[in-house]
């Protein structure tokens, strides 16, 4: 009994400390509009931030991209001077080949020269010895002279014959020496030539050799170049690689950006449904269908400290987009808006008004404008303000009319380029434009 009772009490303190726990634990505290709205301007910037970094990137990107293209024409020219004093060089050995090939071919007919010569030195030695052999017979014997001849013939016409024979031996042997000598001069002339010729050849051989020497200089030199680029454009690659690789991340971070932009997106139109209903007491004002068309609630000038009024006059009203980069309900990407756009249940033909007097500048139907605001108004408030409200179904003002603060001028529609019936409103000044927040109140 003891033990069970024990059990119960520790039961007891158990549910009594996690009732406790539950009572007094701290609830995640809600963030307010404003919070949202500085969150979501602080991602703006961000966002912001990482586009200008996106467009430095793109733009080193550029600059490398045309220092990379750069650097291959450089390379591109270098090969062609490469092909063409390479083309030069097999033209000079081909010319080097030939000059060698006459230079052998000299070669050898210098050498049959040389041949023919010792032939006809031999002749000649020849013939001069048979000569000396027939001097020396004839000295042994004794010199014949012209009366040994006369005396040793038997008559005249003898004597005659042997005399005119003795005569022509030694004139023949003569003769065959003087002919030999000249041929030698000939050949020795020739050989001449031919050595002269040789030397001419060699002389233009090397001359070739020294241009293809030079030109090899010239194509080491292109070599060493052609490397050079090659490095540097390597370098410059790499670079290029290395800022995709930053582009590549810095994108995705926007991407994280534009998802959060578009959840805070939600979050604020929620916190704005949310104080919309807790001031109208849960429900809006001026309801009925969004085609009806009906103008029945409480209009409320709220014009601001500064003299703007509320172009859409009733309370209930809500913004379902801020000025300045938001996700585009039409084409899907991120892109800058420039108002706001305010909206309400049955918004359709609800009465638009002149949010500060001037004149009408532009009151333009879609067909005639041609632009995504549909029908719409530009007034010129003649301080360097303007004011434009966009998508309208009617256009109850004229271009060159005066208007004031708070009259009717169009009626909510949704023309243009809407995804369902609000009004587009802008301010600009000086032709820029500005956020209309900072000079209205939203009701």
């Amino acid at each position: 009994m003891k033990k069970l009772n024990k059990i119960i009490s520790l039961l007891m303190c158990s549910a009594f400390v996690f009732v406790s726990c539950a009572l007094y634990a701290p609830k995640a505290e809600a963030k307010t509009l404003s919070s949202l709205r500085d969150e979501y301007s602080d991602i703006e910037d961000k966002v912001a931030e990482s586009e200008q970094r996106v467009k430095e990137l793109e733009s080193q990107k550029a600059d490398q991209t045309k220092i990379v293209s750069a650097l291959n024409i450089q390379l591109q020219k270098l090969n062609q001077e490469r092909e063409n004093i390479t083309a030069q060089k097999n033209l000079i050995s081909d010319d080097i080949s030939e000059t060698e090939s006459k230079i052998s071919a000299l070669n050898k007919e210098i050498a049959d020269l040389d041949a023919k010569i010792a032939e006809k030195d031999k002749e000649i030695d020849d013939t001069v010895k048979l000569f000396c052999d027939r001097m020396r017979a004839n000295y042994m014997a004794g010199e014949t002279s012209v009366l040994e001849i006369f005396t040793s013939s038997s008559d005249m016409s003898s004597f005659l014959n042997r005399l005119e024979m003795f005569r022509r031996v030694t004139e023949n042997d003569q003769d065959l020496v003087n002919k030999l000598n000249k041929e030698i001069a000939e050949i020795e002339k020739m050989q001449k030539e031919l050595e002269t010729k040789k030397a001419s050849l060699q002389k233009e051989k090397a001359e070739l050799e020294t241009k293809r020497a030079d030109l090899q200089a010239t194509e080491d030199n292109l070599t060493r170049n052609q490397d050079v680029i090659k490095a540097k454009t390597e370098e410059v690659e790499a670079k290029l690689s290395a800022l995709n690789a930053q582009t590549k991340e810095i994108k995705v971070s926007i991407s994280e950006y534009n998802a959060e932009m578009n959840r805070l997106d939600e979050e604020i139109k929620e916190a704005i449904r949310k104080a919309n209903q807790a001031s109208s007491g849960g429900s809006h004002s001026g309801g009925g269908s969004s085609g009806g068309g009906s103008n029945a609630g409480s209009m409320n000038s709220n014009v601001s400290a500064s003299g703007w009024a509320w172009p859409l006059p009733y309370s209930g009203v809500y913004l379902t987009s801020y000025y300045g980069y938001r996700y585009h309900p039409l084409d899907g990407d991120w892109r800058y808006h420039s108002g706001i756009d305010i909206s309400m249940s049955g918004a359709y033909g609800k009465n638009i008004v002149a949010t500060r007097a001037g004149t009408v500048i532009l009151s333009s139907l879609e067909s005639e404008s041609g632009t995504g605001y549909g029908n719409y108004i530009i007034i010129d408030h003649g301080d360097g303000y303007t004011s434009l409200y966009g998508h309208c179904s009617d256009l109850l003002v004229s271009t060159g009319q005066r208007v004031s603060r708070g009259q009717i001028i169009a009626r909510v529609g949704s023309t243009g380029w809407s995804t369902g019936p609000h009004l587009h409103f802008e301010v600009r000044y000086n032709g820029e434009t500005v956020d209309p927040m900072d000079y209205v109140n939203l009701p």
